[in-house]
């Protein structure tokens, strides 16, 4: 965490449903202590999605705590899957998908998108 409104994270390998299943364990139990917050993912050196892992992503039980999320380095792969799978996700739950979403090459362009949303204060 970055102060208690931004969940910086860095991507590596293929994302399988165990790697997902911690993911989000991370992320609700965050917004449950401290309210919403905003993601920074580097996505540079993410090889692969499994296709389980992507359909869980997208089958929430409850709202992702995210004021926004804002990915970089992520190819042009990946960068569509990302939307297949919040699509896939406010088709089947939009209660719990609302972000907003954005792709950016570099992370200080993800970090300038990110800084509306940011909590001046750093409560969450």
């Amino acid at each position: 965490m970055e102060r208690s409104d931004l969940l910086c994270m860095e991507l590596h390998g293929t994302f399988e449903v165990a790697a997902v299943e911690a993911y989000l364990r991370l992320i609700f139990d965050l917004g449950d202590r401290q309210g919403t917050f905003s993601l920074l993912a580097d996505m540079r050196d993410l090889r692969g999605i499994s296709p389980q892992a992507r359909s869980r992503l997208s089958r929430v039980e409850r709202p992702y705590p995210y004021r926004a999320v804002a990915l970089h380095g992520a190819s042009f792969t990946f960068t569509i899957m990302s939307m297949m799978v919040v699509k896939a996700g406010r088709t089947l739950a939009p209660a719990a998908f609302p972000f907003e979403l954005a792709f950016f090459q570099t992370e200080a362009q993800a970090r300038a998108y990110l800084a509306p949303y940011r909590d001046p204060q750093g409560r969450g």
